[in-house]
């Protein structure tokens, strides 16, 4: 049953739309970050959708 479980997370992750979403959800928490520091958790969050997007494969 955990088996199941642990296969549909990690198809979920090996899609594109998952990680924009983690980026999104990411994002929005850096609403709690002090405004002069919202600027590079911004770029960090672009940074790293742009990782996930190299490393995740298109579907054919």
């Amino acid at each position: 049953m955990n088996s199941g479980i642990v296969d549909y997370v990690l198809a979920r992750l090996r899609e594109f739309s998952t990680w924009r979403g983690i980026a999104a959800l990411a994002a929005t928490a850096g609403v709690l970050v002090a405004p002069e520091q919202l600027d590079a958790a911004y770029k960090a969050f672009v940074a790293f959708l742009g990782l996930a997007a190299v490393f995740t494969p298109n579907k054919r």
